[in-house]
Parts: C-alpha cells; structure tokens; sequence
C-alpha cells in the first residue's frame, strides 16, 4: 500500500465513523508531522482537531539524566521527558466535547481547539507512551539514522532555529536512546510504517 492509499483508507474510516482519534507518533524526524498534515487536509477542517503533542515534552529535561547513562542529557525518547498526564487530560477533554487552549511554542502560536469537532488527530512522540486506548487507531513511523540525520538538520536549522553543530554533535546520543527507550513503542502500533531512504512502506497492517 502506497502512501495515498493509506491517507485515503485512513480518511475513509475516519469519515464514517470508525476513527474519532487518531494517533500518530516515531522518533524524531521519522516523518510523522508531514503524514498527520497530509491527512488533516483532506479531511472537513470544520471536524477534525489536529494537537501536536511537541508543546508537552518538557524544557526541563537538563534536571534529570538517564539513570543507565548519567553523562547523557535526556532527550524526548524518554517517557520522563513528556507531560504525559496533562496531554492525556487534554486529549479526554476534546473527547468529551470541551474546547482546549494549546501551548504555545516558539515557532507556532497557541490557538483553540473546539470540543464540537468530532474528530481528533494527536501527533507526536509524545502518543508512544500514552495508553493506546485513547485512540482508535495509531500510526507509528521511523527511519534510519541517516534520513533521520538529514531531516533533522533540514526542519530544525529552518522551522525551530536550530543550531546545526549542536544537532550533529547530539546525533549518535539521541539515536543511542532511541533504541534503548523508544523502538519497543513500535510495536504497539496498529500500523508501523518504515520511510528509510525516503520511502514508504508498511511493515504492520491492522486495517
């Protein structure tokens, strides 16, 4: 299945009623973000909320460390890194009808989203650590270290104003706690989806 495939089956299911929340989550620079886009915009933009969930990892990371590795700062693959149970609260609100006011961030301000839309698209890491059961279904994506790599420097050095040196140097440790906290997320999935290489395909598929 190609990627317009499964954004078309994905809209099919959402459109009757089959998925309400849709979740979509991988590591850094895996793809996620453009694949939630590209499903939000073929659906009514006047019924489905899309919450990034980046606003809930917190910038506080530098006050704990890993405990296997206590030279390492902690990145976003730790489940500590994530304001997991004020993301699930806003999640269980949009769900029961209650408007929410998203968190700002540097590169995008914060805006409301309405309870009255009836559908619901959580993207980012942050959805690999919470209970599957707030979703209908979920997406997860990831990539080799070398896309991975090259995504990284292209989003973060233009989008976040990013410091290229710094990505590069924190590369080797981010993969490292990718494979050590993060990949075991994968499968747990209802659809793991492989875009090494700049390709796509579908590794699991529970449709």
């Amino acid at each position: 299945m190609k990627k317009r495939e499964l954004i078309e089956r994905l809209a099919s299911e959402i459109e009757s009623g089959k998925v309400k929340t849709l979740g979509i989550y991988g590591h850094g620079a895996s793809g996620k973000s453009t694949f939630a886009q590209d499903v939000y915009q073929v659906l009514d933009a006047e019924k489905v909320n899309l919450l990034e969930t980046d606003p809930y990892i917190t910038s506080e990371r530098h006050l704990v460390v890993p405990k296997q590795a206590p030279d390492q700062k902690v990145t976003a693959c730790l489940p500590v890194a994530h304001e997991l149970a004020s993301l699930q609260r806003d999640i269980l609100a949009l769900q029961a009808g209650m408007d929410v006011l998203t968190i700002e961030e540097p590169w995008k301000a914060s805006e409301v989203l309405s309870g009255a839309k009836p559908i619901l698209i959580v993207e980012g890491m942050s959805v690999g650590f919470l209970p599957k059961e707030l979703f209908d279904k979920t997406i997860c994506f990831y990539t080799d270290e070398e896309t991975e790599l090259k995504r990284r420097l292209a989003r973060d050095t233009t989008v976040r104003n990013g410091d290229a040196s710094i990505i590069l140097a924190s590369q080797q440790m981010r993969r490292e706690q990718y494979l050590q906290y993060y990949k075991e997320t994968e499968s747990r999935a209802d659809i793991l989806v492989d875009q090494s290489d700049n390709k796509f395909q579908i590794k699991t598929n529970i449709i």
